[in-house]
Parts: C-alpha cells; structure tokens; sequence
C-alpha cells in the first residue's frame, strides 16, 4: 500500500530524507511498523531521532492521520490503509 509520511517542522529529517514529504510503498499494516521503517530507511540519524533507546516512538513526537487528529504512543498497533497520510510532528509546550 501507499503511504503519505509528512515531517511537520523537523529540519533534521527532512534534511536526511531530502523532502518535508515522501511516498512509501509499505508492506507493514500498523503505525508503528510504519515509524519504524522510516527509520530503518533514512538511516541512523534518523532513527535515533524518531526511536528512543527502547525503539518506541520517542516521547517529544507525535503523530497525526490524515489530519483527523494525534494518534497517541499507546496507539502504535492502530491499522494503516492505503492512501493513508501519517504526519511526524515535533511536541511543543510551553506556555
């Protein structure tokens, strides 16, 4: 299936991955397995952007779908379908 991967305001990835988005053709089914082969794709700078030193999603990121929303890191397992649009996105606070 095709997937839309955005990187919203992380400069780091979009300049190892050369764009602010990419096309995958994926062979995994949830969104965990998709954060992972992002990260296994671009190389290590990426990964140890996206991953913590468990290999979750680290905690100062999140994660969109189809801009319906945040996708929270207890919800890794949920199903991806084709032309689904994931957003990588840096967590802001402050105040």
């Amino acid at each position: 299936m095709k997937i839309t991967v955005e990187f919203l305001s992380l400069p780091t990835v979009v300049k190892k991955v050369g764009s602010k988005s990419v096309v995958l053709d994926f062979a995994g089914t949830t969104v965990g397995d998709l954060v992972h082969e992002v990260a296994g794709k671009y190389g290590s700078d990426v990964q140890k952007f996206l991953l913590d030193e468990t290999g979750n999603l680290d905690m100062h990121l999140a994660l969109a779908l189809n801009q319906q929303g945040i996708i929270r890191h207890d919800q890794m397992d949920r199903p991806l379908h084709d032309g689904d649009r994931v957003t990588i996105m840096m967590l802001v606070a402050g105040g």
